[in-house]
């Protein structure tokens, strides 16, 4: 144990730097790139995340000017939609999709080009003001390059596959300042129903590592600055009944935007345009639904326009600490927050889904924060000697991993960044009942198409799955499922119907309780048709030569008829007189039907 956990730190850790300096520079040029865009050129003033600071928490524009953000989208989408279609198909969307399709699917492996090339494609999208999130593109960046070290130290496709997940939480678990959430998440997200245990020690190492790098940069402190209500909460259960609300709201609102981006992105797919022009058309119909929402919703410095805009986290930021309500939820602000839910889901759906370069992790931190916020400040003017106006902080911060929770399949992990995010482990027993109401609530809807089940779905799994079911398997089950007998007499056609309809490439013969031999497939089709009726069985019998102990489990009984070169085998019974059981073939022991398990339990 103790080598294998050295092994995996020398592997670890390189994952690890690569992954948390990889997040800085894509902070670093996301940052240059907002302020270029949409500063210098739109003109816009909107706030950031991770200070308490009042004057960093405003956001302004100006007409004439906001009509360029159109333009802008609109150019961002035409350069990553040329990135896409010359150069690197796999940059296009969300990114986290990819990554688990690499895993599951194509042995971890992810071309050496992808993670720089989705760095400059996140940052073009996020940079012009395109909706979504920073945490899908960097996950992608750090798991490609776990799936590029494991190849430079040549390990197994296993192997690459974990170092590909840890590279994967690495970059949340850096970029969202939740080393061990991000290490949970990236052993969960694989799955709808399950995890990947193998990736917890070195998505840890990895993780810890890539948050050390990515914070010796930008210091050690939560993603969001930590309001003074949290420093001192106190948990009372008295409150959990609204959490319970919260979590049921979160789950209904995270259905509806799955069901959203999900219709977007078949749209754009089933489109006849040009695929590097999806991402503008998509960028070109968000700025539409800017231009709209900036014009007809102007309250609160036109709040539900700005936040729906790149990362959006400065509005979090600023409805955590109160900037939107001053103190004062009234119907119109709590409209607003719902206004800007509905304003950045679409506008995500239509940039993410055209093919836009941009995480869905991001939007529903935004949409759940605001979920949080509305909630909590409705409860404030309804119950204002139990929520408090502090304590609306708390539902802000559970609405928006309640919502991510609900929709991801995998709240543990976002039920740990809660913790981290928040610094106070007093808030755990509401996150964790609102994130599994949440859970429950959205059921099997999922936003990521390529989670599976479980493990025993999942391709990469699928041969481990295999050897233990055969060395646990006695092959005589798989005789008795495969090879009931049928008699001489039967004609070759009645023979040839009866091995196709069961998939049989060789069947059993025997008369009066005595085994004859067997009769293979490939004979009985020689056999010219016209003679099919007419002809029995019994003229081709063959005697079988390798004969085999029902109680051998079928993985050893595999590996003797490898070794004597059989392709058939007969399986004599242990239990009582000495009989032929059936007839087993290699290529059925490489793949028995699921079923015969069932009796080998009892």
């Amino acid at each position: 144990m103790y080598r294998n956990l050295a092994r995996w730190a020398v592997i670890a850790v390189p994952i690890g730097i690569v992954a948390g300096l990889g997040a800085a520079l894509f902070y670093f040029l996301l940052v240059d790139a907002t302020n270029f865009f949409l500063g210098n050129i739109a003109g816009l003033t909107l706030p950031t995340e991770g200070t308490l600071n009042p004057a960093q928490l405003t956001w302004s524009s100006s007409f004439p000017r906001v009509l360029l953000v159109p333009a802008l989208l609109v150019l961002g989408g035409l350069a990553v939609g040329l990135l896409i279609w010359k150069v690197a198909p796999e940059v296009a969307g969300h990114g986290t999709d990819a990554t688990i399709r690499a895993f599951h699917h194509n042995s971890g492996k992810i071309r050496i080009r992808v993670p720089l090339l989705k760095t400059l494609a996140s940052v073009i999208t996020l940079g012009t003001g395109g909706s979504g999130g920073r945490e899908g593109p960097t996950s992608q960046i750090g798991g490609g390059f776990g799936s590029i070290w494991a190849d430079l130290v040549r390990l197994s496709d296993r192997d690459r596959r974990i170092a590909l997940a840890a590279g994967m939480g690495a970059g949340i678990g850096a970029i969202f300042r939740a080393p061990l959430g991000g290490a949970v998440y990236a052993a969960e997200i694989l799955y709808t129903g399950d995890f990947e245990p193998e990736v917890f020690v070195p998505g840890i190492i990895a993780s810890v590592v890539a948050y050390s790098v990515y914070s010796t940069i930008f210091g050690f402190h939560t993603l969001f600055a930590t309001p003074a209500a949290l420093v001192g909460y106190a948990f009372e259960p008295n409150r959990l009944p609204f959490f319970a609300v919260l979590g049921i709201v979160c789950g209904a609102v995270g259905i509806l935007f799955t069901r959203m981006y999900h219709f977007s992105d078949a749209w754009f797919k089933l489109g006849r345009w040009h695929p590097a022009l999806r991402p503008a058309i998509g960028a070109g119909a968000a700025g539409a639904i800017f231009l709209g929402a900036w014009f007809l919703l102007p309250q609160q410095g036109h709040f539900a326009a700005l936040s729906s805009l790149s990362v959006g986290y400065g509005f979090v930021q600023a409805a955590m600490l109160g900037q939107l309500a001053s103190g004062n939820f009234t119907v119109i602000i709590v409209s607003l927050l719902l206004a800007a839910v509905a304003v950045r889901m679409v506008m995500t759906s239509l940039v993410v889904g055209s093919g836009g370069s941009a995480g869905l992790f991001g939007t529903s931190v935004v949409v759940g924060a605001f979920l949080g916020t509305a909630v909590g400040g409705t409860f404030h003017v309804l119950f204002p000697s139990l929520v408090s106006l502090p304590v609306v902080a708390v539902f802000s911060i559970v609405g928006m991993m309640s919502f991510f929770g609900g929709i991801s399949k995998a709240p543990l992990g976002v039920l740990i960044m809660v913790v981290e995010m928040a610094g106070s482990y007093t808030i755990l027993p509401s996150a964790m009942l609102a994130i599994f109401v949440a859970y429950v609530v959205t059921g099997r809807t999922h936003i990521y198409d390529e989670q599976l089940p479980s493990r025993i779905q999942s391709p990469a799994h699928r041969e481990e799955y295999r050897n233990y079911f055969l060395s646990e398997l006695p092959v005589g089950e798989v005789a008795r499922h495969n090879s009931e007998p049928v008699p001489p007499q039967m004609t070759v056609r009645e023979a040839v119907d009866l091995s196709v309809l069961h998939g049989r490439s060789v069947l059993s013969v025997e008369e009066g309780g005595s085994w004859l031999g067997g009769v293979r497939l490939k004979d009985l089709l020689e056999v010219p048709p016209e003679r099919r009726e007419e002809l029995r069985i019994s003229d081709l019998v063959r005697p079988v030569e390798l004969l085999l102990p029902s109680d051998l489990s079928a993985s050893d009984a595999l590996r003797r008829m490898e070794r004597e070169n059989s392709h058939v085998a007969a399986v004599m019974s242990v239990d009582g007189p000495a009989r032929v059981l059936g007839l087993v073939t290699r290529r059925g022991l490489r793949s028995p039907p699921l079923d015969v398990a069932e009796p080998a339990a009892e």
